[in-house]
């Protein structure tokens, strides 16, 4: 689970495993829809009984589900079916048309409880909140490295984005662009970046499930709380072939480990022509560039160093922030052509990678599940 490959374990239910984690979760949406249902031309009785009505509905179908299976009247439930699944969409849904017949408003919330539901699956399924916090981890572990590869890459950058930078055409576009348009220009350029560095990921992850002896895997395996079971040390273990399910998981963690890479690549240049910016370009050269028409607009009140007024612009900003994510398409680019660059950008996570496969291997075959034996048969592990 913390390592963000939760479709590793064996048996892994949605009902059992995914939706029972995020229960909290789900009542607590449950209860902020039924408020969302008030209407505000409502009488104020009417606004009241709403969220109770729709709070006791709650209470009375947990208590009816427990007592129908013999449980504790107040205990959470074990598994999130799909009796529970239809109370959580339907019951808010039906407030405003029972209420104040508002059958559009019915409609709406059905379709938001549906999104939600599935959003909230899916992060909980893939351990996505497990990945981000584990990719930041390794971010702030391996940032030596990140800024080795930026340095590699740097002269590069430099050569093209500073001809960008002190061009009066990038500050007349980035640099005057409403905020809302600028923003949907750098998307479009991190969704570019995305796209490259996903035609990377299967390439990386070929061929990181063959191991070729007990040894291989326990050597790969390193600290991982997992024991070799008993077996011929020169033996070549049954390593089953991945799941649809398990590559996605194993996909999502490369992806979001490399993003949030690309991600400190593209502030690191931002910044970097921010403190560029502040230091070299002062306001008569921000108004040629911009034209007289327009007006420089400061952020902060100007900080003096050697008798120069040193400000930030919001100019200067936007056209940083423009270069930052272009470099990161230009760098997920670059990682794709250059072998030696592209090997070193995943080492460490494809190396984190092939140990959890090499768990997979040990903990799958503890369990007797890719051996030729009866389904369900341990092996006996050494103590």
């Amino acid at each position: 689970m913390h390592r963000g490959v939760p479709h590793f374990i064996l048996g892994y239910s949605a009902s059992e495993d995914v939706l029972t984690r995020a229960l909290p979760v789900l009542v607590f949406w449950f209860l902020l829809t039924s408020l969302g249902a008030i209407n505000l031309d409502w009488d104020w009785q009417w606004m009241v009984i709403t969220p109770i009505a729709g709070l006791l509905v709650l209470l009375a179908s947990w208590i009816a589900l427990n007592a129908i299976r013999g449980r504790r009247l107040l205990q959470p439930p074990q598994r999130v079916g799909w009796t529970e699944i239809a109370l959580f969409v339907i019951v808010p849904a039906f407030l405003p048309l029972i209420f104040g017949g508002d059958l559009l408003g019915t409609l709406i919330i059905v379709i938001g409880q549906l999104v939600f539901l599935g959003l909230v699956f899916v992060i909980t399924s893939y351990g996505m909140i497990a990945i981000a916090v584990w990719a930041l981890v390794r971010l702030v572990l391996t940032l030596a490295q990140t800024f080795r590869l930026f340095t590699r890459g740097l002269p590069l950058l430099l050569i093209g984005f500073m001809f960008l930078f002190i061009n009066a055409e990038a500050w007349q576009s980035a640099g005057e662009l409403p905020l809302a348009l600028l923003w949907t220009v750098v998307i479009l350029l991190c969704v570019l970046a995305a796209i490259f560095l996903m035609t990377q990921i299967p390439r990386e992850l070929r061929g990181l499930n063959d191991f070729s002896s007990w040894d291989q895997l326990e050597r790969v395996a390193d600290n991982a709380p997992v024991q070799v079971p008993d077996a011929d040390s020169g033996s070549v273990p049954a390593t089953a072939p991945l799941t649809l399910r398990e590559k996605g998981n194993l996909w999502l963690v490369v992806f979001v480990t490399q993003g949030f890479r690309l991600g400190l690549v593209s502030a690191m240049v931002g910044g970097f022509f921010i403190v560029l910016g502040v230091l070299m370009i002062q306001q008569p050269t921000i108004q040629l560039w911009i034209g007289s028409s327009q007006e420089v607009r400061y952020l902060l009140e100007p900080i003096y160093l050697f008798g120069y007024p040193l400000q930030l612009s919001v100019q200067l900003l936007q056209v940083a922030s423009f270069l930052g994510a272009f470099a990161a398409v230009y760098f997920s680019v670059y990682t794709t052509t250059d072998k030696n660059l592209r090997d070193e950008f995943f080492e460490d996570t494809v190396s984190e990678v092939r140990q959890n496969l090499a768990a997979r291997s040990i903990y799958r075959s503890a369990y007797g599940v890719d051996e030729d034996r009866a389904p369900g048969t341990r092996l006996q592990r050494s103590t």
